[in-house]
């Protein structure tokens, strides 16, 4: 047997190996959800319109061989969020909003196991591809819809972008500091936390499929999702224990807030008596073990200015990281405050294969930029974006001729109608 023989027997089989599915998505959280797919091997066909392709191939930033950069420095410059987000995906151009396009499309759907959309609630049955009429067509499809608000409720119409769901989840009225207005969190954290919920619901979607051989519609809202991860703010706000806006602090532990080091913050976080009794020797500490004023939670919290006075007077005249060190050598959770440029050269997030290269469409990797791997670490055969994004429309002829059995006259008359 040669190497190579050897090497196809031995190929990783990814967890999502022969599904697939039809990309409808733009912005972040659809292509999100279907970059994480294909990551996990799915075969994710993008469709995009002619001509122009997904918004992000000409939107700032751009990379090119030149790096990344505001303005475009070369012809072959592309939008980092295309780069970025459309990887291990191909790619086809569709007009849908021509009868021919979304006859097109019905076929493709015939053979795939899912489709994934974020248009607005409504959208997809003014195109006739509802998932009525799609599951009609293919009873095992799955239909994924992600909106700022659901296909139901009395505001599922409504327009949305990351902050207003922010705004509306309750958030925004708890970042910040109090007398200063509400805070949006600095990423877009409903547009990155409703793609992981759907792809739950994918998931969840076929593993159902594999025992009733129907397929379902998956309905994911932006808003529900980031009122899902919050259950410790309800939970506390309603037994009347959270103090709004929270600033650096949190009413399940004390201290529990970033300090001042000479050099830069830190932040500490403790939450059981244990939590600061081990504080207390780490920093030398030790005549305040007895000191009723923060025996329990509940005295820490009611003396909370005293005690975080004696831990930022600990804090104050060292070095950052040697705080860092201190602390988590003595088993204290803590951690530096870094900027993104320390974040981008994190030796633990590099360990974890979670800063990688950027590949360009046309070939060659974008030098000094990088991107985020895949976040999810098997011990067997691991998981890695390891295609590149498409180039508009590259997987026309093989995806129109093997899924829709188009001639290349077909292909060709349907270019120039402007219907691919």
């Amino acid at each position: 047997m040669n190497t190579t023989d050897a090497a196809s027997m031995t190929k990783a089989v990814k967890p999502l190996d022969g599904v697939r599915v039809l990309d409808l998505t733009r912005y972040l959280a659809g292509p999100y959800c279907t970059m994480l797919l294909a990551g996990l091997g799915a075969e994710v066909i993008k469709i995009e319109p002619p001509g122009r392709g997904d918004i992000y191939r000409t939107r700032a930033p751009f990379v090119g061989p030149r790096g990344c950069h505001a303005t475009r420095q070369t012809a072959e410059d592309v939008g980092i969020g295309l780069v970025h987000r459309a990887r291990n995906k191909k790619s086809i151009t569709l007009n849908l909003h021509e009868a021919a396009g979304r006859e097109l499309f019905k076929t493709l759907c015939r053979q795939a196991d899912v489709v994934v959309e974020n248009y607005s609630p409504g959208v997809m049955d003014q195109m006739d591809c509802s998932y009525h009429t799609l599951s009609a067509l293919n009873p095992r499809l799955i239909l994924c819809s992600i909106s700022g608000f659901g296909q139901t409720g009395p505001l599922s119409d409504w327009r949305a972008y990351d902050p207003v769901i922010q705004g509306m989840s309750g958030l925004m009225s708890i970042t910040g500091y109090a007398g200063n207005p509400p805070v949006r969190c600095g990423a877009a954290v409903a547009d990155t936390v409703a793609p992981l919920v759907a792809v739950i619901g994918v998931l969840a979607a076929l593993m159902r499929r594999g025992i009733t051989g129907k397929g379902d519609w998956v309905d994911v809202s932006m808003l529900d999702a980031l009122t899902f991860v919050m259950p410790e703010v309800l939970e506390y706000f309603q037994g009347g224990g959270l103090q709004v806006p929270m600033e650096n602090r949190h009413p399940g532990g004390a201290p529990f807030n970033s300090f001042q080091a000479a050099d830069g913050h830190v932040y500490i976080a403790t939450i059981t008596d244990d939590d600061w009794q081990t504080l207390l020797k780490a920093m030398s500490r030790t005549e305040y073990l007895d000191d009723p004023r923060f025996q329990h939670l509940a005295d820490r919290q009611a003396h909370l200015e005293d005690l975080e006075a004696i831990v930022a007077s600990w804090v104050a005249p060292q070095k950052r990281d040697a705080v860092v060190a201190t602390l988590q050598q003595n088993k204290v959770a803590c951690g530096p405050v870094l900027s993104i440029e320390e974040v981008l050269s994190s030796k633990q997030l590099q360990a974890r294969a979670m800063l990688v290269d950027l590949d360009l469409p046309g070939g060659g990797k974008v030098p000094g930029v990088h991107g985020l791997g895949i976040p999810i670490h098997f011990a067997n055969d691991p998981l890695a974006f390891d295609q590149p994004a498409p180039q508009l429309g590259a997987h026309n002829g093989e995806i129109f001729r093997d899924l829709a059995g188009l001639d290349q006259q077909q292909l060709d008359e349907l270019a120039a109608q402007g219907v691919i």
